[in-house]
Formats: C-alpha cells, structure tokens, sequence
C-alpha cells in the first residue's frame, strides 16, 4: 500500500507541474537582468496566486545572482511576468567578481550560464512546487553591427542605392534587422539626425543583411547629405545596433565610379556578409612577395550548379595593390544573383569574399 500510495503522488506531482510551463530563449533573453521578465508562463490549470524563484548560476563562479518575486496571479493561458513583482522582486547578487560586475551594469558577461526558474504556489517560495525549468546557454559577446556599403564618406552618383552590413555573430535564430535613413540638414550631426529627422527608409523585418533601395521610396537628391543606421532585433527586444555612417549624393565627385580612391582593404571586405560588385570587384592588400599571378576562384550561390568560366588573370605586384576584377563582359553572372570568391594571397593565406552581382550602369 505505501508502495502504491507513493507512485500515485509521483504521478499526481507530475500532472501538477506539467500544467505549467515556462517559455525563456537564453540565448536573447539571458543577457540581462532584465531579460529575465521577459520569460512567459503557461498555466494550463485554474487561476491561482503564485510566485517565482529565478536562479542563474555560471559554471566557474557558481550562484551568481537569485531573483524572489512576490506573490502574482496566474490565469489559464499564457502569462507575462506583471510589471509589478519584477519591480518589487528581491534581487540578491553573490559575492563574486562576476556577481559585481553584473549588478553594476545589469549585463551578463560571457560565460556558461545556467537559468532555473522554480514556480511555487501562493505568496512564499516554501509553497508546493508547481514547475522547475532550466535553461543552459553559453552566453558570447555580441560582435558590434558593422556596417558596409554605402562606406562612411562616400560620394555617390547612385540615387537608389542598395546598403549591406555585417550579420549579427553569434548568430540568433530569428533575428530581423531595421534600416533607418535620413537626410542630414545643414548644421546637424549624423546623430541628431537619425535621432530627429523624418526617415526616408524605415525599413523593419528585414531578414537578411542587405536592403536594395526600397521601390516606394523617393530618390535621393544631388548634393544633399544622407546618415544611416542599422540594429538588430528578436521580439522587439534590441540585440545590437551599428554606429551611424554617413554619405553624399554627387555625381561630379562619386568616388565609386568617377574614382577608385574607395579601394577596401580585403581583410575589411572578408569580414562582412555581403558586398555589391558593380560590374566589377574591387579590394586592394599589401603583397610583401615577388610579382606574381593571383589564384582565385569564384562559385555562385544562387545556383551553385552554375560553372563560372573564363575569369580574368590577375597580376600583383610587389607593395600595395588595388585589384580590380572585371565581370562586366562574362555572361556567367546574373544581375541580383550571390557568389563567394575564394582567393589565395602570395603568402598563402586564404581569403573568402561574399558579394551580389550587380550589372554595371
């Protein structure tokens, strides 16, 4: 009889914590302290009052900070953490460096974390257990936004332009960018003009790292100055966000037609997802090696069956060298289509280069 009575409250503790469940992404969530209320809780069961114990521990510096909240109400359906019990919760950091650096900053610093949530009923944590989840993630530093094209500086002719950017690294499945931009008045910085100006791009849900100019947008105008700013972001929560570059609109002066003084260091180029060749590749880098011929190979992405032929020899030199490819006249490349160059320098360090095709104007 002990025996039975013992499997049917195993069983009954099992029905009751399966009846709620908590909904938290580490990965996105788990960076701050206040991430930690962005977590949701499903109550399959009936209304009732409750309260929850958050633990977050890294794996060489152990317990490092624990959250209490007070007591809240849980209806059926899925649940938000009220407003009220993270701000009236106990936070109570450890004695660590590591605990100290996040109480003063409210930011997780890289580590191995692991983040338990303990539900219990009514208003003290010594209730019944209703649910106990954890989370683990290896939490890294997001790399800052960089952006690409158009280059900070730059004077264009182009007034449709198309703009690239570095992907968020790590990577966060999900994630969405949003392109700001804004005319730069007479007088202003770029900053209080992506902060204050009507934007002429306001481009959300973007999926990938580049945005072609959109189709309802005006052109931009000769002679006027533009700022532009790219972040990152999953469920409205802001992940990263670039620095703010800014460019010209002139013809007579445009440095990426009329001159190829806007040369990229190919260490720069490599770095980044994608660049926009317009009917030709241009990088340069320092050669320290006697003169020779550039090794290269370049597959296309959107059709990786399609074969690349007929690509141009390269001579590089002693010294710096500014490199340009010419595709314009080899039917192997489509307008719009993506293709990644591999090239081995003369010290035999290899590089890879992600670009869109673009024909030439």
């Amino acid at each position: 009889m002990r025996v039975i009575l013992t499997a049917l409250f195993t069983c009954l503790c099992m029905v009751v914590k399966a009846q709620f469940t908590i909904a938290f992404m580490p990965e996105v969530q788990g960076r701050t302290i206040d991430g930690m209320w962005k977590a949701r809780i499903s109550n399959n069961a009936v209304r009732q009052t409750v309260n929850l114990k958050i633990t977050i521990t890294e794996a060489s510096s152990g317990t490092v900070v624990t959250i209490q909240t007070p007591a809240f109400e849980l209806i059926p359906g899925v649940n938000n953490i009220p407003a009220g019990a993270a701000y009236n919760a106990a936070v109570t950091f450890a004695n660590s460096k590591l605990a100290k650096v996040i109480s003063q900053s409210g930011f997780f610093p890289a580590g191995d974390y692991d983040y338990c949530f303990q539900l219990s009923a009514g208003a003290s944590h010594t209730g019944a257990l209703l649910a106990e989840q954890c989370f683990n993630y290896n939490l890294e530093p997001f790399s800052s936004l960089q952006l690409i094209q158009p280059y900070d500086g730059d004077k264009l002719c182009d007034k449709r332009p198309s703009f690239s950017w570095q992907p968020l690294i790590p990577a966060v499945n999900g994630v969405q960018y949003r392109m700001l931009l804004v005319e730069v008045k007479e007088g202003q910085q770029p900053v209080e003009a992506i902060r204050t100006n009507m934007a002429i791009i306001n481009q959300r849900n973007i999926p990938m790292p580049l945005q072609l100019y959109p189709s309802l947008a005006t052109d931009l105008v000769e002679g006027k100055k533009y700022a532009w700013q790219v972040s990152a972001y999953r469920n409205d929560l802001i992940l990263a966000e670039s620095e703010i570059w800014e460019f010209n609109i002139d013809c007579e002066k445009d440095s990426t037609t009329s001159s190829r003084e806007a040369f990229r260091n190919i260490d720069d180029l490599a770095k980044g997802n994608f660049y926009i060749a317009r009917g030709e590749l241009l990088f340069a880098f320092n050669n320290t090696y006697e003169a020779t011929t550039l090794q290269y190979t370049i597959r296309c992405l959107t059709k990786p069956e399609q074969q690349i032929k007929k690509l141009p020899k390269i001579k590089v030199t002693r010294g710096r060298n500014q490199v340009v490819i010419d595709l314009s006249a080899n039917r192997s490349f489509t307008d719009s289509y993506f293709y990644i160059m591999n090239v081995k320098l003369p010290d035999g360090e290899e590089k890879q280069l992600r670009f869109i095709y673009k024909n030439a104007e």
